[in-house]
């Protein structure tokens, strides 16, 4: 687990992962942490974790301290905010008894506010193309390669990993789970999600959700690139795509909600939408 002032969530994160996961088949817990200034280090060691100093900086510097360290043939991740699911061991890493099969994870969404929460539900159903949506939403599995493929709750082969490079090398805090995906696939191997697996991210509130998505943005150019220049693959997204979400936000936001019976997304989703591409117009600008 990567670490950066995360007090407030560390304690109920780090209790859950002991009630779900046995203790005897654990062999280490290492926190990387980031030069927090709060109490995060001392909360770690409360619970028996191994705290290390990340090597670098930022979580993909964070990923690749942890992962020499690793002895066991499989290692799992998590992040600081996510409360695990109590039926994730026993589905998830049974996935890797495939030998095709390098990575799995399960979903995860946020408990707060409840409009965002059954708006990542319906968009999780709108990637995987359920039957009872609307067909022309079902046409966008393409653009949910890297669904579900996070950090947070992921069980990965550490030999298929340590041969792929380990984890990408980031100039950026976001994205290194959407490369490494890329990666894993190029490989030859596959990365599982498994939907009815539902872990809980911890959220504020929108607020917190709508300057997320700005940050995210922000970082698009830097993910992109690194898609391309390890992978020769497209992205999921392209600016176009992005333009075109915003512009028919509103509409989008007004079906989700009828589907969802959530009135909330009215607006939630054209305010995500647009704080999305302000992001990525605000970068664009400065590289110009």
């Amino acid at each position: 687990m990567w670490t950066k002032n995360g007090a407030n969530t560390l304690s109920s994160v780090l209790k859950r992962i002991n009630e779900v996961i046995p203790g005897e088949f654990v062999g280490q817990k290492i926190i990387v942490d980031d030069k927090s200034t709060d109490n995060t280090r001392e909360i770690a060691k409360t619970f028996g974790w191994t705290v290390v100093f990340n090597e670098g900086t930022g979580i993909s510097d964070g990923a690749n301290t942890a992962l020499k360290r690793v002895k066991a043939e499989r290692f799992i991740s998590f992040e600081q905010d996510l409360l695990l699911s109590r039926d994730w061991w026993s589905k998830i890493p049974r996935y890797l008894e495939n030998p095709k099969v390098a990575a799995a994870s399960g979903m995860r969404f946020a408990d707060r506010p409840i409009g965002v929460m059954k708006l990542q539900r319906y968009v999780a159903k709108k990637y995987r193309g359920e039957f009872h949506l609307a067909s022309w939403l079902r046409t966008r599995q393409m653009a949910a390669f890297t669904l579900g493929k996070t950090l947070d709750n992921t069980i990965y082969k550490t030999e298929i990993i340590r041969s792929i490079g380990g984890f990408p090398k980031m100039r950026v805090n976001a994205g290194v789970d959407a490369v490494l995906a890329y990666k894993v696939e190029q490989s030859g191997h596959q990365w599982v999600v498994d939907y009815n697996v539902q872990s809980v991210h911890l959220r504020q509130g929108l607020r917190q959700e709508l300057k997320h998505q700005y940050w995210y943005a922000t970082q698009l150019n830097e993910i992109w690139k690194r898609i391309k220049t390890e992978t020769n693959r497209p992205p999921p997204i392209t600016k176009s795509g992005i333009l075109f979400r915003f512009a028919v936000s509103p509409f989008t936001g007004l079906f989700m909600a009828v589907k969802t019976r959530e009135p909330s997304i009215v607006y939630i989703h054209p305010l995500i939408r647009l704080y999305y591409t302000r992001g990525l117009l605000e970068a664009n600008q400065k590289r110009t």
